[in-house]
């Protein structure tokens, strides 16, 4: 047998999954009519199949969720669902490019136009919420070394467990009303970063600017703070009382 060729099963299951997605597929000719014709087991078993991914989209994304109600919500899992196929058995990684799937509804996004970014935050957030927990313990006894001379010199790491994320929205602010179901007034014009870190009790996601995400992102690429900007270092202090940053790195020997 052609090894680069699917084995008689593997077929069945590619004839399967595409049935499932509405793609022309020949394996309602291998389902043998009983109480039901083939096509309408089929479409039992699609309807099913929708409903489960959707279901983890919806405990993905309960933000998006909020926002946009039930109804509208299940129209865009559907839509995902259908569009982009499930890869691997394991459920608990489905739902990445949720975003895209909004985008793709031009009045939707015209009405609620921050709907996107909040998705894409949900998702760095689900994503983060997956990796192992890690308690800030950043040794602050360090900082009474730093002097002006090697600061350019330092480093900071970063625990595994962090994502930024940029958007011209304030999407953490609407994460964090809708999470904590307390109502505020938010500008919508104002654009927002977010850290998002595992600590033990729960996911945090700070509000914050671009320039600490990018502070944040040069320490991620081991980066030695001489490439950070003023503007850059100006939080620094501020994203180490955040608990943003694990370790300071690179102090001489003997300081």
């Amino acid at each position: 047998m052609d090894k680069s060729s699917p084995s008689p099963l593997q077929q069945l299951q590619q004839d399967f999954a595409k049935a499932l997605h509405y793609q022309p597929s020949p394996a309602s000719s291998q389902i043998n009519d009983g109480h039901f014709p083939a096509e309408q087991l089929i479409q039992i078993y699609r309807n099913n199949f929708i409903m489960s991914l959707s279901e983890v989209l919806e405990a993905t994304y309960p933000c998006t969720l909020a926002v946009v109600g039930e109804e509208c919500f299940a129209q865009l899992a559907r839509q995902h669902v259908l569009s982009v196929p499930l890869t691997e058995g394991d459920v608990s990684h489905y739902g990445e490019g949720f975003a895209a799937s909004i985008e793709g509804q031009p009045e939707l996004c015209q009405a609620v136009p921050y709907l996107a970014d909040l998705a894409r935050l949900e998702w760095c957030v689900d994503r983060v919420s997956h990796q192992a927990a890690v308690a800030p313990q950043f040794p602050l006894e360090k900082l009474a070394l730093v002097t002006e001379d090697n600061l350019p010199t330092l480093h900071l790491t970063v625990a595994a467990p962090t994502r930024c994320f940029d958007s011209a929205y304030p999407v953490a602010s609407i994460w964090q009303m809708i999470t904590r179901d307390a109502v505020e007034e938010i500008d919508l014009s104002q654009p927002e970063s977010a850290i998002i870190q595992h600590h033990p009790e729960q996911v945090v996601v700070l509000n914050t600017s671009h320039d600490a995400t990018a502070l944040v992102r040069l320490c991620q690429n081991q980066q030695t703070l001489a490439d950070a900007t003023p503007e850059m270092l100006a939080l620094l202090g501020e994203l180490i009382q955040q608990h943003a940053f694990a370790d300071i790195c690179g102090l001489p020997e003997g300081e």
